[in-house]
């Protein structure tokens, strides 16, 4: 995961879920928990720039707004984010070949039955759910029920 990261913009946490996620909805929970660590660590670099100065959504504001990609949406959204600019179209933070070798690998570690949740809403034409507080962000997390990946890309104009 930490090969998709690029500083100060695309931001990446992956780890173990604690013992007590049982279930799909406390495992839902504890991947939001996990998505509002990281938030509440980008925050702290973007928190002089972000047009909400509210700051970042709550887990539990986090878990209302995840979707439900299919795995192959996910995945295609994880390496655009960690490939493409959200807020420049056109501007990159590196090779998307590069991002989508790295995404195909995250997901096969995770397996065939892992859940994929993401801000952003395929119905609405590519609009995400801002949890970040900063004008553009977009979020795909995943997990196989014990581990966890979560990506986020934020930007501001």
């Amino acid at each position: 995961m930490k090969r998709l990261a690029h500083d100060g913009r695309v931001y990446v946490r992956s780890g173990q879920l604690p013992s007590t996620a049982g279930g799909v909805e406390g495992i839902r929970a504890a991947v939001a928990s996990e998505v509002h660590v990281l938030l509440r660590r980008l925050w702290k670099d973007w928190e002089r720039y972000a047009s909400g100065p509210e700051g970042p959504s709550s887990a539990q504001q986090v878990e209302e707004a995840l979707e439900t990609p299919a795995a192959h949406q996910a995945a295609e959204l994880m390496g655009r984010f960690a490939a493409e600019c959200l807020m420049w179209p056109g501007a990159t933070f590196m090779e998307r070949a590069e991002a989508d070798a790295v995404v195909r690998r995250v997901v096969e570690l995770l397996g065939p039955d892992a859940r994929w949740w993401s801000t952003y809403d395929s119905e609405a034409e590519g609009v995400c759910t801002g949890i970040s507080a900063c004008t553009f962000d977009g979020l795909v997390t995943g997990t196989d029920g014990r581990h966890f990946i979560v990506l986020i890309q934020v930007g501001e104009d």
